[in-house]
């Protein structure tokens, strides 16, 4: 897995397609609790088209954990996706790589655009998760539900002992599905449990966040958000909320999609890719 240095920390990553500098690069930022191997899938068939690059966000993979004097935040993990992409622009076409975040990955994209425009020439979110603009867009109810969720999976995984617990409650709920932890095979839970606190770290840095609907006024790239047509109403809002903040941004609906998409709505999502971060400059 090749590696890159930001800041004296070593930033994993999964690449792929061609490297002599014909194909655009497409760089893919991963969900919480997960790592670059989710987008091995989707990012396979499009290799023909794309220098592509997976990210693995702290902690995750080859990717050494965040350990500056303050907590880490969503910047800070937007700083590794800009070393990485720095890095790789030498083996792709043009100057600036496409973007495609999920979730806690498309929040990272967010930041990115904002404090490194130079480098993203145009961005696919899939229902991103920055939390804190759900209170500032006065949606008390949904802001007070995650934040309860998140945060009770902080003090369960800080607690000690309580790992199981802690992830069998997360993603139950971010699959929409009860029962979703029990029908994962004992390896699977067992490398899921060694996520725990990495996650929770992410989850406190996306509690952090100080961008707001304001400043997503900034992002002058092309933008298209992704909304799972069967994901939960927090979610479906989000994805309302982060569209309608960026000038221009298209807002489209995958049917059949819930919130964790890229475990099941892979080939659908390279086909969306294809075309999106495909688009001329």
């Amino acid at each position: 897995m090749p590696l890159v240095d930001c800041g004296g920390r070593k930033i994993g990553y999964e690449s792929g397609g061609p490297a002599d500098g014909s194909a655009p690069l497409l760089v893919l930022q991963p969900p919480g609790a997960s790592g670059a191997s989710i987008w091995r899938a989707i990012a396979a068939p499009l290799q023909n088209r794309f220098r592509t690059v997976a990210v693995n966000p702290s902690a995750y993979g080859d990717t050494e954990p965040f350990a500056g004097r303050e907590p880490m935040t969503i910047r800070d993990e937007a700083a590794a996706t800009a070393a990485v992409i720095r890095a790789e622009m030498r083996n792709a076409a043009g100057e600036r790589a496409r973007f495609a975040g999920h979730s806690y990955g498309g929040t990272v994209g967010l930041v990115l655009a904002l404090e490194w425009p130079d480098l993203v020439d145009r961005m696919t979110l899939l229902e991103p998760a920055p939390y804190p603009l759900l209170r500032e867009a006065g949606e008390a109810a949904f802001a007070a539900e995650i934040e309860g969720r998140n945060e009770d999976f902080i003090a369960t995984v800080r607690g000690g002992g309580l790992n199981r617990e802690a992830m069998e409650s997360y993603l139950d709920y971010f699959n929409a599905r009860p029962g979703y932890w029990r029908s994962l095979d004992r390896e699977t839970q067992a490398r899921m449990l060694t996520l725990s606190e990495r996650l929770a770290v992410g989850l406190e840095a996306v509690g952090r966040l100080e961008t707001s609907r304001a400043d997503l006024e900034a992002i002058a790239v092309p933008v298209t958000v992704i909304r799972g047509g069967a994901t939960d109403p927090l979610h479906a809002r989000l994805s309302e909320l982060v569209a309608g903040a960026i000038p221009g941004a298209a807002l489209v609906d995958l049917p059949g999609a819930g919130h964790m998409m890229t475990l099941t709505h892979g080939p659908q999502i390279a086909e969306i890719l294809r075309i999106s971060a495909g688009a001329a400059s």
